[in-house]
């Protein structure tokens, strides 16, 4: 008789077939259920506190413009120049502006009068250069935001020379692009410093006086960048760079978010 061949208990697979059976499901469990109400409440929590940061933003009256600033030139960059509605909103988007700007040149010519852009305490190598470019660019920005005035008083009808008023929007221009050179040579001024003192606590190894140094340095290159942006987009605007609207409206669209990124309150992240 032959021999009987065993049988492996009931519910159990013989090794050879068990290959062929496919993967199992691995049940959703609860740590699977935590892992993604964990990822919702990062990303509520990431929305909300972006929203709070430009709620901050939105509540002086600097952001405000500057957030306008940001729509004006995208409606610019969307017109080319050429006439429709989106350059009517530009205009009409350049006029809202003005009152944020109302009291701005008191505001800027303040420190000139306070003395606090000539008064120093003990003379150092290259003050004066910088307190003549600390002048330049507040009698500059002064300049601008009254000249700015003017150019508004003529676009309400206010002012009936309009000869005066297009002359005006030139001072303007050219105020802003000299205040923003003269900020330009202050943050490149200031930003060599900042390297040196970077290389010179790498060379103490010192890596908080490393850090400070580095993020000093960060914030002043983004002011040089800023600047030389703004005198480039002042020449633009000026018509004395051959740029068409569309590049002149994407360059200030670049300048408008750089701006309301500098000025915009730091991120608050939640501690655990």
């Amino acid at each position: 008789a032959r021999p009987r061949r065993s049988q492996p208990p009931r519910g159990i697979v013989p090794a050879a077939d068990r290959a062929l059976l496919p993967p199992a499901a691995k049940p959703v469990g609860r740590s699977s259920r935590q892992k993604t109400t964990g990822r919702m409440s990062f990303s509520l929590d990431a929305t909300l506190a972006r929203a709070d940061q430009i709620s901050g933003l939105l509540r002086t009256s600097d952001g405000k413009d500057k957030a306008i600033a940001l729509l004006q030139y995208v409606a610019m960059f969307a017109s080319g120049g050429e006439a429709g509605t989106a350059l009517a909103i530009q205009k009409s988007l350049g006029a809202a502006r003005k009152p944020f700007r109302v009291f701005k040149p008191i505001e800027t010519l303040m420190p000139l009068l306070t003395g606090a852009t000539l008064r120093g305490g003990k003379r150092r190598p290259g003050q004066d250069l910088a307190r003549a470019l600390s002048l330049v660019k507040t009698l500059g920005m002064t300049f601008y935001f009254a000249a700015d005035h003017v150019v508004w008083a003529g676009a309400a009808g206010v002012l009936s020379d309009k000869s005066l008023a297009q002359r005006a929007q030139k001072v303007s221009y050219w105020s802003w692009c000299l205040a923003s050179l003269a900020g330009l040579a202050t943050a490149t001024r200031e930003l060599t410093d900042a390297l040196d003192a970077m290389t010179a606590a790498t060379k103490k190894d010192d890596d908080e006086e490393k850090s400070a140094a580095a993020a000093k340095a960060q914030k002043l290159m983004t002011a040089v960048v800023a600047n030389a942006t703004q005198a480039t987009l002042a020449l633009a605007l000026l018509e004395k760079l051959n740029l068409s609207k569309r590049q002149v409206g994407g360059l200030g669209v670049f300048l408008s978010l750089l701006n309301c990124y500098t000025m915009a309150p730091a991120l608050k992240r939640k501690t655990a």
